[in-house]
């Protein structure tokens, strides 16, 4: 087994950066294990990238996947170049890590997902909240029954990055580029969320709404802003738990900006703090009790899911935060997949990004419709 797997990386712009910030710590922090190995950069800025700690730097992705010592296609592009560039590693004979979405096509992601699975290659798509410990505490809670039969949930995920209207218009403000804007941004990762702690989700109906309905160039050129900057769904799963996500990039909430309550017949889970990285658990309020006993489960001792997922992640004194924790978790998850290891049973295989992707479209769909409920 060869512990050094060489990833070749598709676009270096913050996320791309993100991808080699957790390569070089899990090369530090799991000093002898498996890890991903930057071998290669494919970017259109060739000669600004010539100090980066990458062995070759090209300027097409042609020349990156003939590279033989590149075994995994880590693409970090705009969300509209996702889906040619995954196709060409599979058939190259990478295995493929993806940036959320796989496309801004539904049809091209099926289409993708189909050539994934005929490949037999590892696929993973970075949904990254999969690897945050206290969201498998949480669904580790959920499945031993700690709150009961599930009655409804809430979920949110803000921020305000784009409040202010002089900001510059970039490709995550053109539909055409990015997809969709707040949903396709943040909601695609608490709808896959909403997923793997509670099921498939069966229908939902969702309103936007957009702040900012011009947008300056870095030119100094207004043009129309055509994503959306709010939205909020109501969804219901197959097993008919109701719920209410809520997403925003023109939003600061005073209570907390990231949010995921479940709601039960023995007590309430509340997944909180920066980045969803805090659980709570309060015990519902028995008949005859004076008062509910609540439990702070983050030291408790770990159940299946969070068990499996630590040896991924970065010792406790040696955490960057629950945000890059994550995203080197996932990476190093997918180097474990392509040297022939077990990979971890919750990874978002593009299975679950194609599901995810679905859900984001249906949202778009059903707020362009007057909130018209749209079945999935």
């Amino acid at each position: 087994m060869n512990n050094l797997i060489g990833f070749g990386l598709a676009g270096f712009g913050m996320i791309g950066r993100t991808h080699l910030t957790a390569m070089q710590a899990n090369l530090a922090l799991h000093e002898g294990s498996v890890n991903a190995k930057p071998r290669a950069l494919y970017t259109r800025r060739p000669g600004a990238c010539a100090d980066l700690p990458f062995e070759k730097i090209y300027a097409s992705l042609e020349e990156l996947l003939e590279d033989e010592h590149v075994k995994v296609l880590d693409i970090c592009t705009q969300n509209n170049l996702h889906a040619k560039a995954a196709e060409a590693g599979f058939r190259a004979g990478k295995g493929v890590y993806c940036e959320k979405p796989l496309s801004n096509d539904q049809a091209e992601a099926e289409k993708l997902l189909t050539l994934a699975e005929k490949s037999g290659l590892p696929n993973q798509c970075a949904l990254t909240m999969r690897f945050r410990p206290m969201v498998n505490r949480m669904k580790d809670m959920l499945e031993a029954g700690a709150i009961g039969r599930v009655i409804h949930f809430r979920v949110c995920y803000f921020h305000n990055s784009y409040i202010d209207a002089a900001k510059p218009m970039t490709w995550r403000q053109d539909l055409e580029q990015c997809g969709g804007g707040a949903v396709m941004d943040l909601g695609i990762h608490i709808l896959d969320l909403t997923r793997y702690l509670l099921g498939s989700v069966k229908r939902l109906r969702a309103i936007s709404r957009t702040l900012h309905k011009t947008r300056i160039t870095k030119e100094g050129v207004s043009v129309p802003n055509n994503t959306d900057e709010y939205l909020q769904a109501d969804v219901e799963t197959e097993s008919g738990i109701p719920g209410i996500m809520e997403c925003s990039r023109v939003s600061k909430s005073i209570i907390g900006d990231n949010l995921f309550e479940i709601f039960g017949s023995k007590g309430t889970l509340l997944l909180h703090g920066k980045s969803f990285s805090d659980l709570a658990f309060d015990a519902a309020v028995v008949p005859g009790a004076a008062v509910s006993e609540q439990v702070l489960p983050n030291n408790a001792k770990p159940g299946k899911l969070e068990s499996e997922l630590r040896p991924l992640l970065p010792d406790i004194r040696q955490t960057m935060g629950t945000f890059a924790d994550s995203h080197a978790a996932a990476i190093k998850n997918m180097a474990n997949w392509a040297s022939g290891l077990a990979p971890f049973s919750g990874t978002p295989v593009f299975a679950d990004a194609v599901i995810a992707q679905k859900l984001v479209h249906a949202c778009l769909k059903s707020a362009a419709a007057d909130s018209k409920w749209e079945m999935v």
